[in-house]
């Protein structure tokens, strides 16, 4: 019985195990983890003419995962449908727009396989590919048009037949249009501001950038076919260099040693032809910057600046910082007249348009480093960028500001870009009207410079007012543009700059050089006292104050104002005053300077001022008064009498 039901038991438990093996299966061998492989694109030239005319691509593969791959892979890759609208190629170059696209195999050459189906590709392997593809085979047939393009890395994690995309690069290929395009490469010659006043500056740091990169860009603006944009500050400051100069040096001032070098710098710049030549704002203000915080004065003082005489007959190109401008900023600069505004934020288009105000816009070029599509931002990726940007802009505004500007630029030259200079560019007849776009969040000075900006502003008028004939005042303009410069978004050492610049005609330097000395207590013994005061100048200028008096009692004392004295520098002056008092007593008296206008300079001192004689003055005058009167009684009396007698004779 037991037996009986033990077999109908291990019969039921047979059934329901093969039932699940059916059902369910046997159990998935464990998954291979897959492999980690980059792949990095490293040149991509066309080679050949006519139906042969091809585009290779080579490269790296890295495996840079812990598991191996196998079968390793690399295909050509390729979208049908070229690129025509803005729109389409933004959204593909911020990685929100994927093309669909087709692997070639059409050839051997359309591939490159690194390992084969069952050897490793062990981790910390590289290798280098070459897939090729010629343009009729990619369909590549539109002439100036832009295609979405690269390779496709393909392999196993098991040696099996299971093959599944690794990696991935993609770039763009743009084909030859059927005219040739203009190429602009404009040298940008600026520099952070030195000077801080004339013939001293806070550093030697352009003597650095005079020898080094600047040197390099000259050079370079001197070659056939290049244009050059140079910053009236910077050639203001270098002239100021090569006629000798000093440099800040704690409290003092040192010489400096780059004159010489200065010199040659400059004599390279005049050599530069001056068809192919344009001028910025002085200093490049930071235009966005200053409209945000109300700052509108900032454009005036940049036309007004300087003035550097050789460079005005040059056209003014406005260049906001990375030619980041909104849609009021050509509003903003229309009081400089310029003859066009070089922006980065007006979208895609024609590289000569117009704003919605009428100005004309250039189109700048992204900068060098700027990749795509999405996250791809190799060599292959950056040169065909700037391709793509001068397909559909009808040409290409590059802006040089460093040597590897500068080495990328004569790279990037294929033979459909034709070099034009900004003389005939800025002839171009704009083409549409483009919309200025301002980031959410654009790179400027901070607020805190603009309020150093509007003090130092207001310290230069006292210091005009101080020192009426004043070079430095002289230069006020020059110097608060170059605190407002652009140059200093994101540099931490215009705090050093702005303590030079402020350390002669600041409120607090001017308080310090200007003294007013006197005796603290002044003994009286007379109407006709004298006292003196002296005031002292160690400014580096002579200035114009007249001293004044503040009385705590005028009923009782007076000083009258003296008439303005001229202090020149390391000097001192003594003026003599008479108070005017009408009883005895104490007097305190506040003695202080100010302008011939009356803005009051540095501090005041007190005084105190004891009348000890005015009770015999007053005893004398009741005397007199009473001689006076007696006499005058008697001589009326004898008129009188002698009148009497005249009637009776």
């Amino acid at each position: 019985m037991t037996r009986t039901l033990t077999a109908k038991l291990a019969l039921v438990l047979a059934w329901v195990v093969a039932v699940a093996w059916v059902l369910i299966g046997p159990a998935a061998p464990a998954q291979a983890a897959a492999p980690q492989l980059t792949v990095e694109l490293t040149s991509l030239r066309t080679t050949g003419s006519g139906a042969k005319q091809t585009a290779v691509l080579t490269g790296r593969v890295s495996n840079v995962g812990a598991q191996p791959a196998f079968g390793v892979r690399v295909v050509l890759w390729r979208a049908r449908d070229p690129i025509t609208d803005p729109a389409v190629f933004t959204s593909v170059l911020n990685g929100q727009n994927d093309p669909w696209g087709l692997m070639l195999f059409r050839s051997p050459h359309n591939y490159f396989s690194i390992t084969a189906s069952d050897v490793s590709f062990d981790p910390g392997a590289t290798a280098e590919f070459t897939v090729k593809g010629t343009l009729a085979d990619l369909d590549f047939t539109d002439a100036g048009s832009i295609y979405p393009f690269g390779v496709q890395v393909r392999g196993t994690a098991d040696a099996s037949s299971n093959y599944q995309e690794l990696a991935r690069a993609r770039t763009f290929y743009v084909t030859e249009p059927d005219k040739k395009l203009p190429l602009t490469s404009l040298v940008l010659l600026s520099a952070a501001p030195t000077k801080v006043r004339p013939n001293v500056f806070a550093n030697e740091g352009l003597i650095d950038e005079l020898t080094g990169r600047l040197d390099t860009l000259v050079e370079l603006a001197g070659r056939p076919g290049v244009s050059w944009l140079v910053d009236p500050a910077l050639i203001d400051e270098v002239t100021d260099l090569a006629d000798g100069y000093q440099v800040v040096d704690g409290d003092r001032t040192r010489a400096g040693t780059g004159q010489q070098a200065a010199q040659a710098w400059l004599e390279k710049f005049h050599a530069l032809p001056d068809e192919r030549g344009a001028r910025t704002l002085f200093a490049n203000p930071d235009l966005v910057g200053a409209e945000a915080n109300d700052a509108a004065d900032v454009v005036s003082r940049a036309v007004t600046a300087g003035p550097v005489p050789e460079l005005d007959d040059l056209p003014l190109l406005v260049l906001p910082h990375a030619g980041v401008a909104g849609p009021t900023t050509p509003a903003q600069v229309a009081s400089a007249d310029a003859d066009a505004l070089l922006v980065s934020t007006a979208g895609r288009g024609p590289i000569v348009t117009k704003s919605s105000s009428g100005s004309t816009l250039l189109r700048l070029a992204p900068d060098f480093t700027a990749g795509g599509p999405g996250d791809q931002n190799g060599t292959v990726q950056q040169q065909q960028r700037q391709f793509a940007e001068a397909v559909l802009g009808g040409g290409l505004i590059r802006l040089i500001t460093s040597a590897a500007d500068a080495t990328a630029d004569a790279e990037l030259a294929p033979r459909w870009l034709r070099r034009t200079g900004i003389d005939d560019l800025l002839e171009v007849t704009p083409t549409g009207t483009a919309t200025l776009t301002l980031p959410t969040e654009p790179d400027t000075l901070p607020a805190a410079r603009f309020r150093q900006l509007r003090a130092m502003s207001a310290d230069f008028a006292a210091y005009s007012d101080l020192v009426p004939d004043s070079e430095l005042a002289a230069d006020a303009p020059a110097t608060l543009t170059r605190m407002a410069s652009s140059w200093w978004i994101g540099d931490t050492t215009a705090a050093n700059w702005v303590a030079a610049a402020s350390s002669t005609m600041s409120q607090s330097a001017v308080t310090a050089g200007v003294t007013l000395s006197a005796s603290a207590r002044v003994l009286m013994s007379s109407r006709a006292n004298e006292f003196p005061v002296t005031v002292r100048n160690e400014l580096s200028e002579p200035i114009q104050v007249r001293v004044v008096f503040s009385s705590d009692n005028p009923q009782r004392l007076t000083i009258a104002a003296s008439q303005v004295i001229t202090v020149g520098p390391g000097q001192s002056e003594t003026v003599n005053v008479r108070p005017e008092a009408t009883a005895n007593g104490l007097v305190n008296v506040t003695a202080g300077l100010q302008t011939g206008s009356g803005r009051p300079v540095g501090r005041t001192t007190r005084i105190v001022v004891e009348v000890t004689d005015l009770g015999m003055i007053g005893w004398i005058i009741v005397i007199v008064s009473g001689v006076v009167l007696v006499a005058a009684t008697a001589l009326r009396i004898r008129q009188v009498r002698r009148k009497q007698k005249e009637e009776e004779a």
